[in-house]
């Protein structure tokens, strides 16, 4: 039986303010990315990086 393919990851480590991780899977959730049912926030940042997702500041 064949293990896991390893993919081509790098780990990403931030200091974020309390919630702001949640808030992150839900909004990968909402949009499409999903890893174990749940968002995915690294799916999430590789598709801004990629620039298949472009964030548009609000005015606030």
């Amino acid at each position: 039986m064949a293990g896991r393919k390893k993919l081509d990851r790098v780990s990403l480590h931030a200091r974020v303010e309390r919630g702001t991780g949640d808030k992150l899977k839900e909004i990968a959730q909402i949009l499409g990315y999903i890893y174990n049912d749940e968002g995915s926030t690294g799916q999430l940042l590789d598709a801004i990086a990629s620039g298949e997702l472009i964030l548009i500041k609000s005015k606030q």
